[in-house]
């Protein structure tokens, strides 16, 4: 029982962890465009 019980857990800590991973990538991912159209209105200006 104490192999299932840290089992678990430890597969509950790579769900979680996994699920920042993904949150850190999508806010990357969403700050880049915000970028590109900064440098393209520095360049339209």
């Amino acid at each position: 029982m104490s192999l299932i019980k840290v089992g678990i857990i430890v597969e509950i800590f790579l769900f979680v962890a996994v699920f920042l991973w993904v949150r850190k990538l999508n806010s990357k991912q969403s700050r880049q465009p915000s970028l590109s159209k900064k440098t393209i209105k520095n360049l339209k200006f």
